[in-house]
């Protein structure tokens, strides 16, 4: 089919006017531009798939695509990028295809070396948890407790009997607050931040996670003792001959009779273990209690078996199978690059491309807008006035209200406020600022629309018998090796291509089609 060309060299050259010669236009569809740089993404993505060798040309695939933006433009005058069904499917499409886009991978790597230095060595700390209310008016109430009991402390108070008394952690009760050893992963990342970054021997200032108010004191910090498998025979200490018991199982591995799994899974009061032979499986510092964990990381050598200890659970004899040292970064990376992705890292990794972009945007905050939240009247006025612009958006003081929720108002608040203001500017603009973006998002906000047309125009009309049949009577001549009902597949076929070249007629005589000569020529040039 030949395109209805309207060569027009004072039009092609002021539709040119306003693109860099590297990007210039191509063809138009009544006055719409399709640049070169589309058409060459499209052609050079699509031109493995063309199974028609003569279709592989310039203006042989130039002729498919005008076809194509014609019935992108007649879906658009048709309505249909304004039904309800196509837009909340775009926009679902358009949330998963900006993801990639949010992630800036150079702060996630950081974070993952970060993870990989912090598993180096192990922390031990106490804290104090002080839990939100369900009530958002009792938030403040949740804060005075905690800031009590850290002045408390500053003022002579021992950390131990401070959170007896004040701490919502009920493990507090039996162990003072006092967490033991722990690493990287081991605890909710604002925490972890927390202990990370904290003095020895000095308390915290007040941090909030999702399960309340904190303040921690670090006590010591020791390499990392890596991991290890364990298995263990336990014995209830609930009867008098419980040692009497647990001794004599000792004796019995010592004499070597019997394996240790065997004995586990006909003694140990630990049935879930014990039917695997004692087996623990593999776990660091931090997973087991206290008393536990110091006596099978004391362990040397693989195999040997503990003495028997007592722990809150019962009478134990332990036995080293395996030891797992700290590996190098670079046999880590991928867990840990897993782990920081899914984990409570994840939220901060999906829009970690802020972390790089923030200082392009300029933030400017209405300060007599601020004062509501810096004075605690916030809640209970009237807030519409403009808070802040990012560049030439506006935020309203409601946009914040909505933002911190149950939150207390404090500097930090404000900043991550502007960072998501920041981040919601960029998800505006990302067509404009990035084209390989904008590029998949067209084509298939484009192909939807297709879909919708096609369905009205041809695939519908293809099912219909009786239509069908009509066509293969018109066209009997050509079909001289069947009866209808014995080729009816290739009779559809037929009449679906034939209603499509009737509606691309249909289409040129309807829209004005506009192809720069030049530039088509130019191309074909490049090419050879």
């Amino acid at each position: 089919m030949q395109l209805k060309y309207i060569l027009s060299v004072l039009v092609c050259s002021l539709s040119l006017s306003s693109f860099s010669q590297e990007d210039e236009v191509i063809f138009s569809v009544n006055n719409e531009p399709t640049t070169t740089s589309e058409f060459l993404r499209v052609y050079n993505k699509n031109l493995s798939i063309v199974s028609d060798d003569s279709q592989k040309g310039i203006k042989n695939y130039l002729e498919l695509y005008v076809n194509y933006k014609l019935k992108v433009k007649q879906a658009k005058d048709l309505g249909l990028d304004t039904v309800t069904a196509y837009k909340k499917e775009l926009e679902t499409y358009k949330r998963q295809l900006m993801e990639p886009y949010l992630k800036d991978d150079a702060f996630v790597s950081k974070l993952v070396k970060e993870a990989y230095e912090r598993g180096l060595v192990e922390k031990k700390a106490s804290h104090i948890l002080v839990k939100l209310p369900q009530m958002v008016k009792d938030t403040m109430t949740a804060y005075e407790k905690i800031a009590e009991a850290r002045a408390a402390i500053l003022n002579g108070g021992a950390f131990d009997d401070i959170a007896k008394q004040y701490s919502d952690d009920e493990s507090a009760k039996s162990n003072d607050g006092n967490l033991g050893y722990f690493s990287v992963f081991d605890m909710v990342y604002p925490f972890e931040n927390a202990v990370y970054n904290a003095k020895k021997g000095e308390v915290s200032n007040i941090f909030k996670t999702r399960f309340g108010y904190h303040i921690v004191m670090l006590h010591d910090t020791r390499k990392a003792l890596g991991e290890l498998q364990a298995s263990h025979i336990m014995i209830k200490t609930d009867s008098a001959e419980s040692r009497d018991r647990i001794d004599a199982i000792y004796k019995e591995l010592l004499s070597g009779t019997k394996s240790f799994e065997q004995i586990a899974k006909e003694e140990s009061d630990d049935k879930f273990s014990g039917e695997k032979g004692g087996d623990l499986g593999r776990f660091g510092s931090g997973r087991m209690v206290k008393e536990f964990e110091e006596v099978v990381f004391s362990l040397k050598e693989e195999g040997a078996i503990s003495k028997p200890f007592e722990t809150q659970f019962g009478w134990h004899i332990v036995k080293l199978v395996k030891k797992y040292p700290v590996e190098s970064f670079e046999k880590q990376e991928n867990e840990l690059t897993a782990k920081v992705k899914r984990g409570d890292r994840a939220s901060i990794v999906s829009n970690s491309i802020v972390h790089k972009i923030k200082n392009n945007y300029e933030v400017t905050v209405n300060k007599k807008a601020l004062e509501p939240f810096i004075n605690g009247t916030w809640r209970t006025i009237e807030l519409n006035d403009e808070l802040l612009t990012v560049r030439d958006m506006s935020v309203s003081q409601l946009v914040l209200k909505d933002f911190l929720e149950d939150k207390e108002y404090a500097e930090f608040e404000l900043e991550k406020f502007k960072n998501a203001q920041i981040l919601e500017y960029y998800k505006a603009h990302l067509e404009e600022t990035n084209p390989e973006y904008a590029a998949i998002y067209r084509e298939y906000k484009e192909g939807l629309l297709l879909f919708e047309l096609l369905q009205e125009k041809v695939w519908n009309k293809a099912k219909d018998t009786v239509a069908i049949k009509d066509f293969y009577d018109k066209n009997r001549i050509k079909y001289t090796e069947g009866e209808f009902n014995e080729i009816r597949g290739e009779v559809s076929n037929d009449y679906q291509n034939y209603l499509e070249k009737e509606w691309i007629k249909k289409l040129h005589s309807t829209y004005n089609v506009i192809v720069n000569e030049e530039v088509v020529l130019k191309l074909i040039e490049d090419k050879q």
